[in-house]
């Protein structure tokens, strides 16, 4: 690892002038520093990145800044890397930022939580926003990102006319929108047909998987929801939900195995109930041993 900071120190080049620590006078007029943002969060396969302190207030020199970082489950040069902990302002600047490099362990790991705090102000005084937090999202345990694609969808399936049908059908598999808070925790599912093993009507389905990574289990979950209306056809509408062996889950649920690509459903019978003009009239279908293979 010491390696690494020499080289990323290396990629970085020489640091500005506002960085360097050449004697300088320092300010003497009413200033203070602060960080521009009090809450951060960068992926752990992110660029070197900067992190802006402020200046505001009257100035005749510069400012020297030292910083400091905490963390309960982050480590210096293992975890992070920052080229340096103290700045020199100079007088003709507003902001100047700490460059900071989040480490890529290649290990499934909580997120790791940092607080960076200004310490000590030489030129000037703290002001209230002098210490902040940043989130180092861990990557290797985020399948979320990587779900996305075509997958053959399995099982037996049940209808009004038909019994213990061996059904299999293709499934687009797509991301929640970037930036909304769907992303990151849901999944976005269409496919023709295939659920109903009678095919008596035209159904186009569209659903939804809640994503799931448990830290204490290291396994990843989907769930398929319930309750949402998933397909129509004039006044009739389908609903997934599951028999009673889901008590305790949001939706059927599946475990993802990332060496085989493929989802395994834990529950007994996903079952498809018929509405017409938002009542239930009957169960349509209903599917057992059901699992996902991802095929591209």
């Amino acid at each position: 690892m010491k390696y690494l900071k020499i080289a990323t120190l290396l990629l970085c080049g020489v640091l500005t002038v506002s960085c360097s620590e050449d004697e300088a006078t320092l300010n003497t007029s009413d200033a203070t520093v602060n960080f521009q943002n009090t809450e951060m969060e960068v992926k752990e396969t992110a660029d070197l990145c900067n992190i802006p302190v402020e200046v505001t207030g009257e100035r005749n020199g510069d400012i020297k800044v030292t910083i400091s970082i905490s963390s309960e489950n982050a480590a210096e040069d293992e975890n992070y890397i920052v080229t340096t902990k103290t700045l020199v302002i100079s007088a003709d600047e507003a902001v100047a930022n700490f460059e900071f490099k989040p480490v890529d362990d290649e290990e499934i790991n909580a997120d790791r939580i940092l607080t960076i705090a200004i310490t000590s102000v030489e030129g000037g005084q703290a002001g209230q926003k002098s210490s902040m937090t940043m989130k180092i999202l861990d990557n290797d345990s985020n399948y979320y990102e990587t779900l996305a694609g075509t997958w053959a969808f399995t099982g037996t399936a049940s209808g009004t006319s038909v019994m213990d049908m061996q059904v299999g059908f293709s499934v687009k598999v797509n991301l929640a929108e970037e930036g909304t808070e769907a992303y990151g925790k849901y999944l976005v599912c269409s496919n023709e047909k295939g659920f109903d093993p009678e095919g008596d009507i035209e159904w186009t389905f569209n659903w939804r998987m809640r994503y799931e990574y448990d830290e204490a289990a290291k396994k990843i979950y989907v769930y398929i929801m319930q309750g949402e209306d998933v397909a129509a056809n004039g006044p009739y509408t389908i609903r997934f939900r599951e028999n009673a062996s889901s008590v305790g889950y949001e939706g059927y649920r599946g475990e993802y195995d990332p060496a085989t690509k493929t989802i395994t459903f834990t529950g007994n019978t996903l079952i498809g109930d018929l509405y017409k003009d938002g009542k239930v009239a009957t169960m349509k279908f209903n599917i057992r041993k059901c699992a996902m293979e991802r095929i591209k």
